[in-house]
């Protein structure tokens, strides 16, 4: 029926939230989503299926610290700025940041049941 192969993906061990909040911006202030955080929270989310990591991107409100944006927060680990831009190189340093973190915990979770077998 379908000619696409069905990946389900993992149950999520962590999130990654990312600031999607546009301002009205009658200031020119700045803001994520004027900064493409929207594309960026879409980028990181196919990579991470595409992987199979057991991650979940949360699109969420202002964190704060618009003038660094767009903004991001790794459960659990790194709270990154990337200072206006998201260029290939700093996707490529989230995408490690977000396998570091995933790596983590699924020790973590099998030692967890590795214990409760003994």
């Amino acid at each position: 029926m379908f000619e696409v192969e069905f990946k389900p993906s993992p149950k999520p061990l962590f999130n990654v939230r990312v600031c999607i909040n546009r301002r009205l911006n009658t200031d020119n202030l700045p803001n994520c989503a004027g900064r493409g955080s929207r594309e960026l929270a879409d980028r990181l989310e196919q990579l991470i299926a595409d992987e199979q990591i057991p991650a979940k991107i949360l699109r969420g409100p202002c964190m704060n610290n618009c003038a660094h944006g767009p903004n991001l927060k790794i459960q659990g680990a790194e709270f990154l700025s990337l200072e206006n831009q998201a260029s290939d190189v700093q996707i490529a340093e989230i995408m490690d940041a977000i396998r570091r973190e995933a790596k983590k915990r699924i020790e973590r979770e099998n030692a967890g049941e590795a214990s409760n077998a003994e």
